[in-house]
Formats: structure tokens, C-alpha cells, sequence
């Protein structure tokens, strides 16, 4: 008993503190099709621990024509449910509860008095409170309302991690962690014809409108210019061709 709570101050002692590694997140680029205007896009958060953790709180700020919906906006996902193995050496699983404060402006999830054992030497030891392992893990999801005006903005999070002690290996203590995620409606660059395809349809798209045979939307306007020089001419085309043609 004395060795495995001198094992627990240890790796209380080592826990974590370099944030590089720890952090939650939408991506650093999420990319919404016109056709989400006035409408609901879902997006996936996603956490990456390199220690165990049982108490994550992430702060969010989001761009103004983006709003969280307001029933069911915030939707846990498999990582919220944690496998453990109990007492009697059998496998269960946890599911992890989300609490959020009003407009999910905050959302987090902490375990307590549920206790995780593993194999010491062929016994069962305890090694604390059931928490997340290192890895990354799919989350929640967040379902945002997008205004018609809504065009590009940034969605930033701010999460704290913490946990009590365990035996396995190093905690995360104290550890913060700053993300931005870049969130814009459009196409990518070439789907002139908004069909999240490239092919010679959009080259046939490209070629008309620099012919002035036809007119482009916003969004295409911007697809069509591959380059990013401002302007939609030939040298798009070109570039277009090449892509297609790999």
C-alpha cells in the first residue's frame, strides 16, 4: 500500500504542464457551403491529451452571424464514453456527462467517484477516478446557425484541463490552452460549379465566364480564381486543367 501512494505522489508530481500537446478543437479551417446560408452546420470538437485527464472546461467566443442553436446545439460523441475496467477485472464503460452554460458560451465534463482498476503483477490495483487517456477523441458536436450575411470569422477556445491523481502515468494539472478555428462559407478553389467535384464541367464553367457568356455568384467568383491574384483569366484555366489532369 505505501509504494502504490508513493507511486500515486509521483505521478501527481510529474503531472503535465507544456499546453502544446493538450488542447480542444474545430479544426484550423472549416469550410461551409452556400448552400448552409440560413441554415444549420454541425461541426465536430475534437481533444488531444498527451496525460490523463478527468475535469476538461473549454470557453468559446464565436463570430458574429454564427450562433449555436439553441435546443440540442451541443451533442456528445464517442469520446465521452470511456472504457474501464471495474473491481472485479470486467470491462465497463463511462459515459462522461456535458454541462454548458447558457448560449454554450462554456462547456465541459468532469468524472468523480467513478474508479478505474488495472493488472499489477496479475492484481487488480486501483489507479483512481475512470479518466480520458492520452490520444485524441472526438468529443462533441456543435450545431451552428448561419446567418445569410455570415461570410468568414473565427471561432476561438480556451480549455483548462485538470485531474486528481493516478497511477498509471502522468495527470494534466493546471494546463491551458488557446485555439482558433478559421470558419468561412464558400467553395474550393476550382468547384466553380459548387458540386465539391473538379472536372471538366468547371473548366467548360470557367472558360464561358471569361468569355463573358455567363455571369458567376460571389462564391464562385472567388473559386474561379485559382491563383489569388484578383482577377479571373486565363491563367486560371490553366491552372484549373492541371489539376484535373493531375
Amino acid at each position: 500500500m505505501k509504494k502504490l501512494i508513493l507511486f500515486a505522489a509521483f505521478a501527481l508530481l510529474v503531472s503535465i504542464n507544456c499546453v502544446a500537446a493538450n488542447f480542444l478543437t474545430f479544426g484550423d479551417s472549416c469550410r461551409f457551403k452556400p448552400s448552409c446560408l440560413d441554415g444549420y452546420v454541425r461541426l465536430t470538437a475534437t481533444m488531444t491529451i498527451d496525460g490523463y485527464t478527468d475535469n476538461w472546461q473549454v470557453s468559446m467566443d464565436y463570430p458574429q452571424g454564427l450562433t449555436p442553436k439553441l435546443v440540442a446545439g451541443a451533442v456528445a460523441l464517442d469520446g465521452m464514453t470511456i472504457p474501464y475496467m471495474d473491481e472485479e477485472g470486467v470491462w465497463q464503460t463511462y459515459s462522461a456527462v456535458l454541462s454548458m452554460t447558457a448560449g454554450y458560451q462554456s462547456i465541459g465534463s468532469q468524472i468523480n467517484f467513478i474508479y478505474g482498476f488495472y493488472d499489477v503483477s496479475g492484481k487488480l490495483r486501483p489507479y483512481g477516478t475512470v479518466k480520458w487517456e492520452p490520444g485524441t477523441h472526438d468529443m462533441f458536436s456543435l450545431n451552428m446557425y448561419v446567418d445569410p450575411s455570415f461570410r468568414a470569422g473565427y471561432i476561438t477556445m480556451e480549455t483548462t484541463f485538470n485531474s486528481s491523481y493516478d497511477t498509471r502515468g502522468a495527470v494534466l494539472v493546471n494546463v491551458s490552452a488557446y485555439k482558433t478555428s478559421f470558419v468561412w462559407v464558400g467553395y474550393k478553389r476550382g468547384d466553380v460549379g459548387g458540386d465539391e467535384r473538379l472536372d471538366v464541367a468547371d473548366v467548360t464553367l470557367l472558360i464561358d465566364r471569361i468569355l463573358g457568356k455567363i455571369t458567376f455568384d460571389e462564391f464562385q467568383e472567388k473559386a474561379a480564381d485559382l491563383n489569388g491574384d484578383g482577377s479571373v483569366d486565363i491563367d486560371d484555366v490553366t491552372i484549373l486543367t492541371s489539376r484535373i489532369l493531375g
